[in-house]
């Protein structure tokens, strides 16, 4: 007569196996490209075959919306406001980022750049929609 040895159970542990989902997904957090925060502010921006022209990281933002509206860096101001309150660029190092909706009169867009270049701001970011 044969004597059955009694059946060991098998298991897995699965301690090491969440160890490394963890470490996975700390990983892929950090990995993660993390975008430069959206405007508040809804502008159709023209499209092109690039994100914007020039590389720079400017602290100074103009956005012109189609119904005529300026905001200097999210506050909203007239033409004659942002003239006034723009301070001159002395060194010529400082850049400013343009944001203007496709459906801007051409003449507002004129008068912002032209108050730009009589405050000596030459560095211009254009921001554009990639197609």
């Amino acid at each position: 007569m044969r004597v059955r040895k009694p059946k060991q159970e098998t298991s897995i542990d699965i301690s090491s196996l969440i160890d490394v989902l963890f470490i996975l997904l700390i990983f892929l957090m950090l990995a993660v490209r993390f975008t430069e925060p959206t405007s508040t502010i809804s502008i159709d921006l023209p499209k092109s075959k690039t994100d914007q022209f020039g590389t720079e990281s400017i602290p100074l933002r103009i956005q012109l919306k189609s119904n005529g509206e300026l905001y200097k860096n999210q506050i909203k101001m007239d033409i004659e406001t942002f003239a006034n309150s723009l301070e001159m660029n002395t060194d010529g190092n400082l850049g400013v980022s343009l944001e203007v909706d496709q459906h801007t009169e051409f003449r507002t867009f004129v008068q912002v750049t032209d108050i730009l270049k009589s405050k000596k701001y030459l560095k211009i970011d254009i921001k554009t929609k990639k197609e």
